[in-house]
């Protein structure tokens, strides 16, 4: 230690001479925390959701016929456990773009798509040829780029071309 810090080893501490604080004495000491940053207070509305977005059996179930989806759900959940390192890998190199929120399967949008959107809600080919078909029957007989241009602001499904042109 320096000479300064050496110079005070040999006296006796007293009340003045501060060597009983430990901290430095602000308004702190006298208030306390005013701002706590580590509470948290959860609604009952957003603990339902919560809950509810927990509860993920539903999905496995109904994306149980796509693997492309359900290897990602299982890698969300790592639920993934008997699979090989490199499937894993796989796995969750996939499911970068994908989040569950609401019960549901989501996808964010990446940022080298034409049109700005924040998630995509994902469905099943079953799902996205029904909603195909709803819309072509709902806006007319437009073609296929134009169904495909609204179903892709809504959701989310590979090889939508394909799944549009078999419903219409």
């Amino acid at each position: 230690a320096d000479g300064l810090s050496r110079s005070f080893s040999t006296t006796e501490p007293t009340a003045e001479d501060g060597s009983a604080w430990t901290v430095s004495e602000d308004w702190e000491a006298s208030r306390g925390i005013v701002q706590d940053l580590l509470a948290v207070n959860i609604s009952a509305t957003e603990q339902t959701i919560l809950t509810d977005s927990l509860d993920t059996s539903h999905l496995t179930q109904r994306f149980n016929n796509d693997p492309f989806f359900l290897d990602i759900i299982q890698a969300l959940l790592d639920l993934d456990l008997d699979k090989t390192v490199r499937e894993k890998r796989k796995a969750r190199h996939r499911a970068q773009n994908f989040f569950i929120a609401e019960g549901k399967l989501w996808r964010v949008a990446n940022t080298t798509a034409n049109r700005a959107h924040s998630k995509l809600e994902c469905v099943t080919r079953e799902e996205a040829q029904d909603l195909a078909y709803q819309e072509h029957k709902e806006n007319g007989h437009w073609g296929r780029d134009l169904v495909k241009l609204r179903l892709m602001d809504k959701i989310f499904c590979p090889r939508l071309d394909r799944i549009i042109t078999d419903a219409i």
